[in-house]
């Protein structure tokens, strides 16, 4: 089922200097960065190591495009911060099938297009002890975009 911790998404005011943050604290480099339209983000993607199942762990970092993005909203209730933590699997849609009928709601019906060409679904964070959980099936990755 489960492979990873795929990646852990921080929801931020400011992306350029929350990627310069943890570039200075940490040595962490933007590996991707793209502006998602759907979910109304900016985000870069700091890759923090490989993994043996071909995938890596990611932190996520979010930054809204507009003032109506899930992201936005959820800054401006909570602040910046972990918004949610992703999994890893070989197959989105058998594992959210499977969780679904182990009484856990699935954000949505089929899943989308997530970062890096992957393809995503959420879960509900009332039905997971109040984390929004995401699950990621990677796109095949070669070389670094940015």
């Amino acid at each position: 089922m489960l492979t990873r911790i795929d990646h852990i998404g921080i929801a931020c005011f400011d992306l350029d200097r929350t990627v310069e943050f943890y570039r200075a604290t940490y040595g962490f480099e933007v590996f991707h960065s793209e502006v998602n339209e759907e979910q109304g983000v900016r985000e870069a993607m700091l890759k923090i190591n490989g993994t043996s199942d071909g995938g890596a762990s990611y932190l996520q970092l979010l930054e809204p495009t507009r003032e109506d993005s899930t992201v936005a909203k959820w800054l401006a209730k909570n602040g910046e911060g972990v918004h949610h933590i992703a999994f890893g699997t070989a197959d989105v849609d058998a594992d959210a099938a499977a969780i679904k009928d182990k009484g856990v709601r699935v954000l949505y019906e089929e899943p989308r297009r997530g970062s890096m060409g992957s393809r995503i679904t959420f879960l509900h964070p009332k039905d997971c002890h109040g984390v929004l959980t995401e699950l990621v099936t990677s796109a095949p990755v070669e070389s670094p975009e940015h």
